[in-house]
């Protein structure tokens, strides 16, 4: 090897050694343990791309979000070690998602049904992994799952030790009235069969935010908003995925749930952070919505509210 080529080399590799010292000194600095570029990649404010097929988990239960979306919510809002948790934790989504990212997860989970979908979902997650949860040197995220009433539930959590909740809740009783509508006026439409479009009733528990009207339903939200500001770090976030949607039938074309979420986040004394837009029209068709007589768009996006704890 000629002196020039070789001196190229060694310039090279030094270059290397100093981009890479750069890069750990700005992990070290940063909350979350990225690094300026990784922190800029994450910043988009509209995410196209975290859509995926559901699996027969998520038609069973017909309102999830991908393990994609979790990932990318963790690796924005926490570092390795934290506490991810989830207090409607569905078919355990965010739990899978935390200790995949060697994180410590929480869920909480009322129905029956779910909650052992969930819990058989993460032991499979563990064993596909050959994690020992009582080696405390592995490195994945140990859990804890809690059956019940989130209301009640989160108070077995102590103060101030989650630094990232994320989670969907139901949307009220707007479930009753899909699944009456999906079963009578929407029964062979393209919304259903294109967009392989499933709601199922939750339970019928009274505790249910699924079986509440709205004005008993924003008050379950803000009680358990308080809790989870509670238990919440300084300077912790809570991310909750939620879509708007229409009551037309009761003259309501427009339910602004985001910002009735984010309401209630302020009213426990979370600041309102951010908010993202979840694009899914790559995985859903347009269809006719009002023809011929009142134009609506359709809804083919949700909402991620980010509220922060402030420090």
């Amino acid at each position: 090897m000629q002196d020039k080529e070789f001196a190229e080399i060694m310039k090279d590799n030094v270059e290397m050694s100093e981009q890479e010292a750069k890069i750990a000194e700005q992990r070290k600095k940063t909350f979350n343990g990225l690094s300026a570029t990784e922190w800029a990649a994450l910043s988009s404010s509209v995410w196209n791309d975290v859509s995926s097929a559901r699996a027969k988990k998520h038609l069973d239960h017909g309102a999830t979000y991908p393990e994609k979306l979790c990932d990318r919510l963790i690796a924005m809002y926490s570092k390795v070690g934290d506490t991810v948790l989830d207090p409607f934790l569905g078919t355990g989504t965010t739990v899978v998602s935390a200790i995949k990212n060697k994180r410590n997860g929480i869920g909480i989970e009322l129905t029956d049904r779910f909650f052992s979908v969930a819990t058989e979902s993460i032991h499979n997650t563990v064993c596909s992994t050959q994690i020992s949860l009582f080696d405390t040197g592995n490195v994945f995220g140990d859990y804890q799952l809690l059956q019940g009433d989130c209301s009640e539930k989160l108070k077995e959590i102590p103060d101030s030790t989650v630094q990232l909740t994320i989670t969907s809740p139901p949307y009220a009783d707007l479930i009753h009235k899909v699944v009456e509508d999906r079963s009578k006026t929407h029964k062979n439409s393209r919304f259903v069969s294109e967009n392989n479009a499933t709601t199922n009733l939750y339970s019928d528990d009274e505790r249910d935010l699924g079986n509440m009207p709205m004005a008993q339903y924003v008050s379950r939200v803000e009680t358990i908003m308080k809790e989870l500001f509670r238990v919440t770090k300084s300077g912790g976030y809570n991310a909750w995925v939620v879509k708007d949607f229409r009551d037309t039938k009761n003259g309501i074309p427009y339910v602004d749930l985001h910002s009735k979420i984010a309401a209630a986040g302020e009213t426990a004394g979370f600041q309102y952070h951010d908010l993202i837009i979840w694009d899914q029209n790559a995985h859903r068709k347009l269809v006719l919505l009002g023809y011929p007589s009142t134009f609506y768009v359709n809804q083919n996006h949700s909402y991620i509210v980010i509220m922060r704890k402030p420090k």
